[in-house]
């Protein structure tokens, strides 16, 4: 940037402790208007920490907060919406069941009267969707609007409270490529109208494509700051992890064994048809798919967390019938689910208590709970995985970072001794250094011979880890791929209905 600009945010020698535990270290950040400053960092590297405190979220223990050139006080989320600043993070925040101007200008409605203005309402959201030339009803419901719909609403709603500073969170998580162009055009748009936006990602290979600068922080500590020409992704990742990061060589996949899960006919009205497939032992099976093909849904069909109408699931040759989750468990069958905050973890128990939720029955004995055999247990699949945590098999697991909560998860199917293992978007929102651990770690256990079925709509992440692909197009299987033949050109176009 121009030097002799002066930035519109300034963030000087930031400090925060939680309980006693240093979480940044005079971290120093510079935004200026019109600009996108990518934020990047592992998971538990500060990032979030960071822009809670600009959003008034947590009070920082030192440091200075500067617009504009003027230093300020925020004290709460309201204070960082009177400078303009908006956070939009990853769990959209919305009203589901109102039209997407009462959303724009919920708490702000006009009024004639006692009376909501409902046209005035119509003309403002047209006039603030209009800024960013998307074309989306005022009229319509949240609800019924597709996920690059509803993430634009947000932005749109940030400029509703004239926001300078939109600081956005993970936004392409939930995206398919086409949807991920959809946004960068947005951004581009907000640019353009002087908005300066804080990025933050971790698929570094977005990051050229929209950023003007990057900003890098470790274990804590801000790490360095340089323009976007000046560095590839490559570099971009060992200044997140401190290290060399080597990429990862596609071997030949090894020969699978006898199928252990084996699927026919499959079928979910509206969600998925007619799936058959099988993963054999020691084998890893990717199912590609863009959003709504079907995928997610079909592995919660699988565990028992959906009902399928037709079709048979076999383990070992063995037909299993499957309503439940607890059915599923009893048949060997693992689940890591793509919310694992929600879906997979109980984030007030420890690090222990959720690695061994599954398999308290072989823990007890004659009545008796062997704790000391839990937390040995526990700490086994800790020290293995590598899950990092400040306070031992006892720290809460809501505080840890994204991806040791994952390898949480991961842990207590393991724990279970499960036959197979099914895993929905395994990495999503995990950093770069976690998703080689996780990887890694995949690849053991199927050395092993445990069979793993991985749905995910990261190309790059398929490609990787898989052994064999399947793609999915509108709920049906569109085509499948040996590791030899799969490329990111026939994966796409297979999964976008095209033939392989």
């Amino acid at each position: 940037m121009d030097n002799n600009r002066r930035p519109l945010l300034e963030m000087r020698d930031i400090s925060k402790r939680f309980f006693g535990v240093p979480v940044l270290d005079r971290v120093s950040l510079d935004l200026y208007a019109g600009e996108v400053l990518a934020l990047l960092g592992e998971n538990g590297a500060g990032k979030s920490t960071l822009i809670k405190i600009l959003n008034g979220d947590y009070q920082k223990d030192g440091g200075d907060i500067y617009l504009d050139g003027e230093l300020v006080t925020l004290r709460e989320p309201r204070d960082a919406e009177a400078h303009g600043i908006r956070m939009i993070y990853q769990e959209l925040h919305y009203a589901p069941d109102l039209s997407v101007a009462e959303n724009l200008l919920l708490g702000h409605l006009p009024r004639r009267g006692p009376f909501v203005d409902w046209k005035a309402v119509d003309d403002i959201a047209r006039k603030y969707l209009a800024l960013l030339k998307v074309n989306i009803p005022p009229r319509a419901l949240m609800r019924d609007l597709s996920v690059v719909e509803r993430e634009i609403v947000e932005i749109v709603k940030a400029l509703a409270i004239q926001a300078r500073i939109i600081v956005m969170d993970e936004p392409t998580a939930a995206l398919a490529p086409r949807e991920v162009d959809i946004l960068f055009e947005i951004i581009r748009n907000l640019q353009a109208q002087n908005v300066a936006i804080i990025y933050i990602s971790h698929r570094l290979d977005e990051i050229p494509r929209i950023a003007n600068r990057v900003t890098i922080l470790r274990d804590g500590k801000h790490i360095a700051t340089r323009p976007i020409e000046d560095l590839d992704t490559r570099e971009i990742a060992q200044l997140m992890v401190g290290r060399k990061m080597t990429e990862r060589s596609r071997k030949t996949a090894p020969a699978a064994g006898e199928p252990v899960l084996r699927l026919e006919r499959l079928t979910r009205p509206g969600d998925f048809e007619d799936i058959s497939l099988t993963v054999g032992r020691g084998e890893i099976v990717g199912i590609f798919g863009l959003l709504g093909a079907g995928h997610g849904r079909l592995t919660r069909a699988i565990f028992g967390a959906d009902t399928y109408q037709s079709g048979q699931i076999f383990i070992n040759g063995t037909p299993v019938t499957i309503r439940s989750p607890r059915d599923a468990r009893r048949a060997g069958i693992g689940f890591v689910p793509i919310d694992r905050k929600v879906q997979g973890l109980v984030l007030d128990m420890t690090v222990r208590e959720n690695v061994t939720l599954a398999n308290w029955g072989q823990l007890s004995r004659m009545g008796w709970f062997r704790r000391r055999l839990e937390r040995a247990n526990t700490q086994k699949w800790v020290d293995r995985l590598g899950i990092r945590m400040a306070g031992g098999v006892e720290t809460r697991t809501r505080y840890l970072s994204g991806g040791n909560q994952q390898k949480v998860v991961l842990a207590r199917w393991l724990e279970a001794g499960v036959k197979v293992l099914i895993l929905n978007e395994p990495t999503w929102g995990v950093d770069v250094g976690a998703r080689a651990d996780i990887y890694e770690q995949l690849e053991a256990l199927a050395a092993q011979g445990l069979a793993i079925l991985i749905v995910s709509s990261d190309i790059q992440e398929v490609l990787s880890v898989s052994h064999r692909i399947l793609t999915m197009h509108k709920g049906r299987i569109s085509a499948e791929f040996s590791r030899a033949d799969a490329s990111e050109e026939r994966l796409l176009q297979a999964a976008a209905g095209g033939e392989a």
